[in-house]
C-alpha cells in the first residue's frame, strides 16, 4: 500500500488557524524588521514605508500558518 499525502488549503475560522505574515530588510547592515501580523497587507505597507524612508528594497518576508492535519484517507472525508 502507497500513502499519498493530499494537502487541501481550506481557511478555518477560529484562533488555531492564524495566518503570521513577517518582514526584515536583506540590505546590507540593516536591522529593520516589520512587527508579526496577521494581515500580510499591513505588513506590505510596512515594507513600502521602509523604503520610502530608506530606499532599501530588499525584503526577506515570512507566511506562516497553523495546519490542521487529519489523518482520514481521501475520499473517506466525514465517513467516521
Amino acid at each position: 500500500m502507497t500513502v499519498t499525502p493530499v494537502y487541501r488549503m481550506v481557511r478555518h475560522a477560529g484562533p488555531e488557524s492564524e495566518l503570521t505574515m513577517t518582514a526584515r530588510c536583506m540590505d546590507g547592515g540593516c536591522a529593520w524588521e516589520s512587527a508579526p501580523t496577521p494581515q500580510p497587507g499591513t505588513g506590505a505597507v510596512g515594507c513600502a514605508a521602509h523604503t520610502a524612508a530608506t530606499g532599501h528594497a530588499t525584503f526577506a518576508v515570512r507566511l506562516e500558518c497553523i495546519a490542521l492535519v487529519t489523518t482520514e484517507a481521501a475520499g473517506e472525508e466525514g465517513s467516521g
